[in-house]
């Protein structure tokens, strides 16, 4: 179990489309907001974290973040092409074909201050299960969320969340699960956090 703490990122809402999933496969990546090392820096991405693809120019590719922020809904970033790889080509290469995570729901609840209106901290709770032919298999699986905290003005933040656990699944189905812990900071004055999608897959297996 890990704690995230609720950060102003500058991550933006994208309208419904086919997207094309890729997955960060370096640490702390940084997102820039041009397709140069000279660009400015947004913010750092960790391995297995989800990104959607939108572009591509020389050794760089365009991405961008699910939330909302403004009434374009969109921002865009750029990763270097080298730490990036296709959502399916990682997980074909990692996991075995016996095996396939089932979504099994998301929740999310927050506790406010006690006589106060404003959110201290919110569990984000996911459920999945790993549907395969034996039992006793050691699985690793990363999740990742969209949120979005909502300030007393009505700003809206996007705060993209991400986390990796490792299971032993006794028995086939068995539903699993994964809690991210967040505390919100107070000067925010937060009244509302959403989730605005999620992602589970298996990254590897023994």
């Amino acid at each position: 179990m890990a704690r995230f703490f609720l950060f102003l990122l500058m991550l933006l809402s994208v309208n419904a489309q086919a997207v094309e999933y890729l997955l960060v496969t370096a640490d702390s990546v940084r997102v820039r907001a041009e397709p140069s090392t000279e660009g400015r820096s947004i913010l750092m991405l960790n391995k297995g974290h989800l990104v959607i693809k939108d572009g591509e120019k020389g050794d760089w590719t365009k991405i961008y973040f699910l939330g909302h922020e403004d009434a374009s809904g969109r921002t865009e970033g750029w990763m270097s092409s080298q730490f990036l790889s296709p959502e399916k080509v990682v997980q074909d290469s990692l996991v075995s074909k016996e095996l396939r995570l089932l979504d099994k729901g998301v929740s999310l609840s927050c506790e406010r201050v006690i006589g106060d209106e404003y959110i201290q901290g919110c569990d984000l709770h996911l459920q999945y299960a790993v549907a395969m032919s034996q039992n006793l298999q050691k699985v690793k699986v990363n999740c990742s969320a969209e949120l979005v905290a909502k300030t007393q003005e009505g700003k809206l933040i996007p705060v993209p969340v991400n986390q990796t656990l490792e299971h032993v699944a006794l028995t086939p189905n068995e539903v699993l699960s994964m809690h991210i812990l967040m505390k919100a900071d107070l000067t925010y004055q937060l009244t509302e956090v959403t989730v605005e999608g999620h992602r589970c897959g298996l990254i590897t297996t023994r």
